[in-house]
């Protein structure tokens, strides 16, 4: 059978891109794609996508966080946009429709969709770029290396049934941004406006919950130097403990990422079929992913307490809304599902 979609790519290293790759070599293997796969470079450390279908058109998956291209205001970032790319489509991981006003000529803007990173663990032990450096030379050599099975992708297990535990868990594992690793005073503003926030939440959930609530920061050198009490052990923040305890957790509170972004927490919950309290979402979403459905909205304190009480407290709009995440997931995260819908929306505009 021959392929519906010849995809030719640059490989770079990233983690916001392994869905991406992910998803297309699952595509490859249904025989739904040919996957051609080329040494990449990438001198900005941006994580975008540039794919070449058919020869006929060009998509750019753009993983980004928030309207961050270039070191600027978010007037600056949108006049980039319009000047500097060069796609027949673009899907914008952080997507607004601000963005479509400021999209070049002859280029459709779409959203991306959630993002979370599903590398298998093999990739995460050499270097990728340098193994390419040291002689990958051709196709066959990358795809090799690249080797991923169905099983390799999903052997850390993100996706869960929607299913309820007996007791009614609540998770809220997160992380402080140090203000001195950027320059600009709004984007310092901004990770301090971010840290506080989590810290309070951490402290008002633990207090009102108490022992059904799991959560506190991440240590890194940043969190070790000003919040000593808040943090957990290295052994709930590994991968695979982490993973665990979030399936145990009927309730997962996402908080909102640097420049405005959708956190990959958030995709983590949905392919774990958890319930849901987050900030709201400022970005769109491909899909029928909606407000009181899909989550549960707070905007301070009081409503982060309110929204977890109403899950706790009505067994039926907890499973009501991990069913609707459950099949969220598979209509729309899934990797190869994120991709085909892309490659699916892009070819039927061409092709009208």
């Amino acid at each position: 059978m021959t392929a519906l979609f010849k995809c030719e790519m640059n490989y770079i290293e990233s983690k916001h891109l392994s869905q991406l790759y992910a998803g297309f070599e699952i595509l490859k293997r249904k025989g739904i794609a040919e996957i051609h796969l080329h040494a990449g470079s990438n001198d900005n450390f941006k994580p975008i996508l540039k794919v070449r279908v058919n020869d006929s058109f060009t998509i750019v998956y753009d993983t980004l966080d928030g309207l961050n291209w270039i070191d600027g205001s978010v007037q600056d970032n949108l006049n980039y946009f319009r000047n500097n790319t060069e796609a027949d489509y673009y899907f914008k991981r952080s997507f607004n429709k601000q963005i479509t006003e400021f999209a070049p000529g002859n280029c459709k803007v779409f959203p991306l969709g959630l993002n979370y990173n599903i590398t298998p663990e093999n990739l995460h032990k050499r270097s990728i770029r340098n193994s390419i450096k040291n002689g990958l030379r051709n196709n066959r050599a990358i795809a090799k290396f690249l080797k991923i099975n169905d099983s390799d992708i999903f052997s850390e297990k993100f996706e869960y049934y929607p299913v309820p535990n007996k007791i009614n868990k609540i998770l809220f594992l997160t992380r402080l941004w140090d203000p001195e690793e950027v320059k600009q005073e709004h984007l310092k503003s901004e990770r301090e406006a971010i840290n506080q926030y989590r810290i309070d939440c951490i402290r008002l959930c633990k207090k009102e919950f108490k022992n059904h609530f799991t959560g506190g920061l991440q240590q890194d050198r940043f969190s070790l130097s000003v919040f000593k009490d808040l943090l957990v052990p290295y052994s709930l923040t590994k991968r695979e403990a982490y993973l665990h305890t979030v399936k145990e957790s009927n309730i997962c509170i996402s908080t909102t990422g640097l420049h405005n972004s959708i956190g990959f927490k958030l995709g983590e919950y949905v392919a774990a079929s958890r319930a849901i309290v987050s900030e709201p979402l400022y970005y769109e979403l491909p899909g029928d992913f909606e407000m009181e459905k899909n989550y549960y909205c707070f905007r301070n304190a009081d409503e982060l307490i309110a929204g977890i009480s109403r899950l706790m407290n009505h067994t039926n709009q907890l499973q009501e809304m991990m069913h609707n995440n459950h099949q969220y997931y598979n209509n729309y995260l899934r990797p190869d599902m994120l991709v085909l819908n892309s490659l699916l929306i892009a070819a039927q505009d061409k092709w009208e």
